[in-house]
């Protein structure tokens, strides 16, 4: 059978979702669980990686066992083994067919920053600016990222790796929460590091730094050398994935 998980973890005591020979990882994390649960070495399959210190409340991965366990006690069971910075929030039996990445409608993420005060309570999760933005620059900004484009110039995804970087954002929105701005970007796929280098470009231009002929240059250009523009990884995370009915 297979089962379709929804998880959330905090992603600064990792050193980012995939499986890697040094530092912690959410995937090997759970994985460690589910092999001891089977008695058996297990590999998950997650909609896509996350980087280090990028958190989730959303993330969605697929694994199958052998063994007929009911949702529910599935949920419980890995919760009660997993440690205390990842949790489980929904399993569900789903058909064969079903995977957890290539079957991704789309994503959203929503990047997080700390206009206001530091604030000690909120800093692994929000970037902490502490600088006033020029939100209405922003968002007349943020127009020319939304829609299918090329995004070469703003992703760290090497040519040689996938020569094909035209993405499409299906929704940028800038939203006012008083001391916080929350970006908001939805899209069936992101290249890496797409979406911190445009809040980064956003940024700038919040703050006077930029503009908006800056960004039209940056797309032109068309290379990796045209932006070097990456926000921090804490203000990230990953909200929720959907899928095909």
């Amino acid at each position: 059978m297979r089962l379709k998980v929804t998880a959330a973890y905090n992603g600064a005591n990792f050193v980012g979702w995939q499986r890697q020979s040094k530092g912690r990882t959410v995937q090997k994390t759970i994985e460690d669980v589910i092999s001891v649960i089977l008695n058996q070495p297990t590999e998950i399959t997650a909609s896509g990686r996350t980087d280090s210190g990028v958190s989730a409340v959303g993330q969605v991965f697929h694994f199958d066992s052998d063994i007929s366990i009911p949702d529910l006690q599935w949920q419980k069971a890995l919760n009660t083994q997993l440690p205390d910075d990842i949790y489980i929030k929904d399993v569900r039996s789903v058909s064969q067919d079903f995977h957890a990445r290539f079957n991704v409608v789309s994503k959203r993420y929503d990047y997080s920053i700390q206009t206001g005060n530091y604030d000690v309570f909120s800093y692994p999760f929000v970037y902490q600016l502490n600088r006033p933005l020029d939100l209405e620059k922003m968002r007349k900004c943020a127009i020319l990222f939304v829609g299918e484009h090329d995004f070469t110039s703003f992703n760290a995804t090497p040519i040689e790796m996938i020569p094909y970087q035209i993405r499409t954002v299906q929704r940028l929105d800038i939203i006012d929460e008083g001391d916080k701005v929350r970006l908001i970007f939805e899209g069936k796929g992101f290249l890496r590091y797409m979406i911190r280098m445009m809040t980064q470009v956003l940024i700038e231009i919040g703050l006077g730094r930029l503009t908006q002929y800056d960004v039209i240059r940056m797309f032109e250009l068309n290379n990796k050398e045209a932006c070097k523009l990456n926000a921090p990884a804490q203000g990230l995370t990953l909200v929720e994935v959907r899928y095909d009915r």
